[in-house]
């Protein structure tokens, strides 16, 4: 997702491109992560296999306004506001730092991924 910040894309109104690139770096870590198969489905669909993840209520709500506003931007041609820009990616760097799976080091130290 850096790398996505770094290129400043809605910043130079390549807001649709800025919100696919988005949305699929999110649908492609829930797919190995929850083993949701969100690159194939609607946003309504990868929500609903999310009740079966126990999963913070405030995380739900995030991920679900992320992809809706990716979908707004993809098919209703939506050009989101500036703050709604940068609000997805703080929120898919949300979902993805509060899900992640800690690593154990062979001294027995958590580790990030």
């Amino acid at each position: 997702m850096q790398i996505l910040q770094n290129e400043k894309l809605w910043q130079e109104g390549k807001y649709k491109l800025y919100q696919i690139r988005l949305s699929d770096i999110v649908r492609v870590y829930i797919e190995g992560r929850f083993h949701i198969n969100a690159m194939e489905q609607t946003t309504d669909e990868t929500m609903r296999s999310f009740r079966a993840v126990k999963l913070d209520e405030e995380l739900r709500f995030k991920l679900k306004q992320l992809l809706i506003l990716s979908d707004m931007v993809k098919f209703a041609k939506e050009q989101p506001l500036p703050a709604e820009n940068e609000k997805s990616m703080e929120d898919a760097l949300a979902f993805v730092k509060a899900t992640a799976v800690l690593f154990t080091d062979v001294e027995g130290k958590e580790a990030q991924p």
